[in-house]
């Protein structure tokens, strides 16, 4: 059996084809192409997922024969939205996760937040798809009126693909609309977000069939027509499952274009507690909790240009200049380039930079940027034990391909750091869903412990030491961005 994941990301969209045992037949990678129009405006045209599902499948057609695919797995970024007619055509540009144009809708719905965190597992937040149809209603009545249904990315493939408007309740988890016990639209949060019903898909399990080929796509990319097509949960709840975030007790770390932090929850509890966002998993039943941190990989890729001059990152020379640095730096960065993620949600905020003085080497501002997201990290790790235990970090996403970084990570968090050297831990956790919704395995438990490789991955020990060093310098960075936002604060 073959099972093709497609799995999209900000930056780019992969379709790694999978034996059911795991082993990789082929691999393809596009780029996605954002845009960036100034005052946190960020966009993307739709064709750009439609042209780069097309470009995978014939990549992989070629190292595979694509009549001999029996099914499509679906796992993406979560909260961007895309606006359709009824024939499914894109009526603006999408509206990307990171985008805040809807700061202020936010602000005003903000009054709800207890009463809102106690159904959706969150508080309001520009992250979340639902104020940015909010936004569109108000700002854009006459494409509200035409829009036949809000889309975020794995929908809107899912309908090229089905002809179906079917999602999954973790995507639904992260609209800010979904009651996260029920399950289910809540209709007193969609009057509050002036959302019509109509205008939202039809919600499954993660790992159920959301439709199946249709004879137009079919001839159009050389996949069988009828075989089933997969929603798989969201990029982070797959992340989680593929580091074998399954059971309580073990916390994942994502570090790609923003960092994400995610525990298994079995159980909610009686009385949600704040301040982390609680989400559906991929694991039909159960929760995960998490945190995230907006600028990671995007803040490293921000200094390889305006502190190196590379247009694109040069792993090895950043490398080289970590290890120039065998200590705690001593400037200070507070690392909020995009805003502050969750908990404490505060997207006016931006990074501050102090203690810098004439001696202060470009490879140490470099290396004080990579610290202080870890910093960031470890302050959501430490938020988390206060409602599941964390006993193992596993980590993934593209910056865990240096091991610099990962040394740092394991340095800051005073904690073993287990990486895996797949770097698809997304596609894998989706794969791992697939196959449970396939019933070829009777639980994700299962099927991760029957195609787990155990000396796959790379375990990196702390430095107490500088562990207690960074736990210091930790507490001045929260210090510091405590007296930027009330010095803020009172200016206003």
């Amino acid at each position: 059996m073959s099972i093709l994941v497609l799995d999209i990301g900000t930056t780019s969209m992969r379709g790694i084809l999978y034996e059911k045992n795991g082993n990789k037949l082929a691999v393809s990678q596009k780029k996605n192409h954002l845009v960036f129009l100034g005052d946190a405006l960020i966009e993307e045209d739709p064709s750009d997922w439609t042209n780069n599902t097309y470009a995978i499948l014939q990549e992989i057609g070629k190292q595979y024969p694509l009549k001999d695919i029996e099914a499509i797995a679906l796992t993406a970024q979560r909260s961007s939205v895309i606006p359709v007619d009824e024939a499914g055509i894109p009526l603006l540009p999408a509206i990307m996760w990171q985008d805040t144009r809807n700061r202020e809708i936010c602000d005003e719905l903000s009054v709800h937040n207890e009463e809102l965190f106690q159904k959706t597992g969150a508080f309001v937040s520009t992250v979340f798809s639902g104020s940015k149809m909010t936004w569109i209603r108000r700002n854009q009545k006459q494409i509200y009126e035409k829009v036949y249904k809000f889309l975020n990315i794995p929908e809107y493939i899912c309908y090229q693909m089905t002809g179906r408007y079917v999602s999954d309740r973790t995507y639904a988890s992260r609209t800010g609309l979904m009651d996260l016990r029920t399950g289910e639209w809540d209709p007193d949060i969609l009057k509050l977000y002036e959302v019509d019903p109509d205008k939202l898909c039809e919600l499954i399990e993660p790992g159920e069939t959301a439709g199946y080929i249709t004879k137009q796509f079919a001839e159009k990319t050389g996949v069988p027509e009828g075989i089933p097509v997969l929603h798989c949960g969201g990029d982070q709840q797959c992340a989680a499952i593929g580091h074998g975030i399954i059971r309580e007790g073990n916390a994942s770390v994502t570090v790609g274009t923003g960092g994400f932090i995610t525990a298994a929850c079995d159980h909610l509890p009686e009385k949600l507690l704040s301040g982390m966002i609680w989400n559906r998993s991929s694991i039909p039943g159960k929760f995960i909790l998490e945190a995230n941190v907006l600028s990671c990989g995007a803040a490293l890729d921000w200094c390889a240009r305006e502190l190196y001059q590379m247009e694109h990152p040069d792993y090895d020379i950043l490398e080289k200049e970590l290890l120039r640095e065998n200590f705690v730096s001593s400037c200070l960065v507070v690392p909020y380039f995009s805003g502050k993620g969750a908990p404490g949600w505060d997207p006016l905020a931006r990074a501050v930079f102090a203690d810098i003085t004439t001696a202060t080497r470009r490879s140490e501002i470099f290396k004080s940027i990579m610290e202080s997201i870890f910093m960031e990290i470890s302050n959501h790790l430490k938020d988390m034990e206060q409602y599941v235990p964390v006993r193992n970090i596993y980590c993934g996403g593209g910056m865990t391909g240096s091991d610099a970084l990962n040394q740092l990570q394991a340095d800051v968090y005073g904690r073993e750091v287990f990486c895996t050297k797949d770097p698809e831990a997304t596609a894998f956790g989706c794969l791992l869903t697939a196959l449970c919704g396939m019933h070829i395995y009777p639980s994700i438990y299962d099927a991760y412990h029957a195609l787990y490789d155990p000396y796959a991955t790379r375990m990196y020990q702390p430095d107490m030491k500088k562990h207690a060093l960074y736990k210091e310098k930790r507490q001045k960075m929260n210090d510091l961005y405590r007296r930027v936002r009330k010095g803020n604060q009172d200016e206003s």
